[in-house]
């Protein structure tokens, strides 16, 4: 029984609409030849009343062997009765039976899925896609809900795109915005002992050239970095050039950065290298490094130390500041993106993506990021860079 019940409510809409269609049409003309047939027995059952021998009856008189009998006026008119239902009940009855039709194929094919998909359209159009449309039916609905489904799954798959992309895009705007203030920094710094120590002449020649190519770098670098950002979707998506790089030019190169950020903090620079050369995309390290040196120019009471070490095709910065070190919970979520532990009401230059940026791009150079608290001073992060491909 089941299973004819479950291919009758898989028949398609027009072979269910002929099969009910067809039913109620038997039934009408059942129907139809119970009421004539009852009601012409009602009828003959007066009749005999009148007469034993019965040829022929209205609603006037009854006749039958050579004599006519005049029906009482209660008989006649019961007479009348069931010769008005003989012709009008038929009809009726078929009409009742077309609409029970009707009311059967909408019950059982339409009405569900119609609701279904009714509500379904309401709630898109709240935006509120987190349902699912589930209709167990092989028809013409059920399939007709299965492609809204579909297209609602597509429309959420597409929401939750877009929402990640727009999300992608708010941190490498505030990543941009974010990584934009040190080379600033710097170049503030370069232009302070220009504007100090030029009028008075006590810098020389060599001395202002090597500030103005310095400045010139840190340009050179906001413009790349700019037009890079422009193309880019995501902040894991920056590519990684790896340069063969003199460690003693690199690292120097690292240590003016360094004397510009923490001008205000006593700085001490610890180079281990021990290599002539390394292989590190110079534009990722730098970014990188001034991020770690911002953070600890901004936790650190009085000293920073900088140390450089080369391990095995590993290239490692330590940047170890005096402060107060990291909390438990910094330790575990200081690189999520956004965290920070200053109050709101001060964290308008500050968007907690420093070291979420320094462990992506320490990740994309195929290293990592390490936080620690020193024990005899206070945070201590460690980039680390892989030095081939």
């Amino acid at each position: 029984m089941e299973k004819v019940r479950h291919k009758l409510r898989d028949l398609s809409i027009l072979s269910t609409f002929v099969l009910l269609a067809v039913a109620f049409l038997l039934l009408a003309m059942l129907l139809v030849e119970v009421e004539k047939t009852m009601l012409t027995n009602a009828q003959r059952d007066i009749a005999f009343q009148y007469s034993e021998i019965v040829e022929g009856f209205n609603a006037v008189k009854v006749w039958g062997d050579q004599s006519v009998f005049p029906l009482s006026e209660h008989d006649g008119k019961v007479m009348w009765l069931y010769e008005m239902a003989i012709w009008t009940l038929p009809p009726l009855t078929c009409l009742v039976c077309f609409i029970l039709a009707g009311v059967v194929f909408y019950r059982s094919k339409i009405k569900k899925p119609l609701m279904l998909l009714t509500a379904s359209a309401s709630r898109i159009a709240a935006n509120d896609l987190d349902f699912s449309i589930s209709c167990d039916r092989n028809d013409e609905m059920g399939l007709l809900c299965k492609a809204f489904e579909k297209m609602r799954s597509a429309l959420e798959n597409n929401n939750r795109e877009m929402w990640r992309q727009m999300n992608e895009r708010k941190k490498l705007n505030a990543a941009f915005s974010h990584d934009l203030r040190t080379p600033l920094t710097v170049i503030e710094g370069h232009l302070g002992i220009l504007q100090k120590y030029t009028p008075q002449g006590k810098i020389s020649v060599d001395d202002a050239m090597q500030t103005y190519t310095a400045m010139t770098g840190q340009i050179e670098r906001l413009k790349n970095y700019a037009s890079s950002m422009n193309t880019l979707q995501r902040l894991e998506d920056i590519p990684i050039v790896r340069k063969q790089l003199a460690a003693n030019s690199f690292t120097a190169r690292l240590g003016d950065t360094a004397e510009m950020i923490c001008k205000s903090k006593t700085l001490t620079i610890s180079d281990k290298t021990a290599v002539e050369n390394i292989r590190v995309d110079p534009e990722i390290v730098m970014q990188v490094f001034e991020n770690l040196l911002s953070n600890a120019a901004r936790y650190a009471k009085a000293s920073i130390s900088i140390q450089y070490a080369v391990d095995k095709e590993t290239f490692s910065i330590t940047v170890t500041d005096d402060g107060e070190g990291f909390r438990d919970t910094a330790l575990k979520s200081a690189t999520n993106p956004f965290y920070t532990t200053e109050k709101k009401s001060d964290t308008v230059q500050h968007f907690g993506l420093g070291l979420n940026i320094c462990k992506i791009l320490c990740e994309r150079h195929g290293g990592n990021i390490l936080l620690s608290n020193d024990i005899k001073m206070g945070a201590s992060v460690t980039a680390y860079f892989g030095m081939t491909e």
